[in-house]
């Protein structure tokens, strides 16, 4: 059962990145809107997103810097947990496993995705 949870997972997500790729989500108002931003006003870590990504599956790299300088951060570490997850295995997922889920690794994430967030609505 899990197996097939994490194949669906996987196919969520690609099929997420086509439609990204295929979807300028600045040029349609059917985009997800950030709640964050429509109740306060400012823009929270993942403002721009979708078109920082967009933008990336295009490689776009300028582009999807100038959206969200913090998914360019944070896309290698994102990266490497998918990789963690579906594609690696034996000593290699459980050594990297170790890394990504430790204190130091999350800690660092959540602490600069905060000061991310105070420094983008300066």
């Amino acid at each position: 059962m899990k197996a097939n949870i994490k194949w669906l997972l996987v196919v969520a997500v690609l099929g997420a990145a086509v439609l990204l790729y295929l979807v300028d989500p600045s040029a349609t108002p059917l985009a997800p809107k950030c709640p964050v931003k429509m109740l306060t006003g400012w823009d929270c870590p993942g403002c721009g997103f979708q078109r920082a990504a967009h933008a990336l599956l295009h490689g776009n790299v300028l582009e999807a810097w100038a959206y969200n300088r913090f998914l360019i951060f944070s896309f290698p570490f994102l990266l490497l947990i998918l990789l963690t997850e579906y594609v690696w295995s034996g000593e290699r997922q459980e050594r990297w496993r170790r890394v990504l889920e430790s204190k130091t690794a999350l800690l660092t994430f959540v602490i600069s995705s905060c000061v991310w967030w105070v420094v983008r609505n300066l």
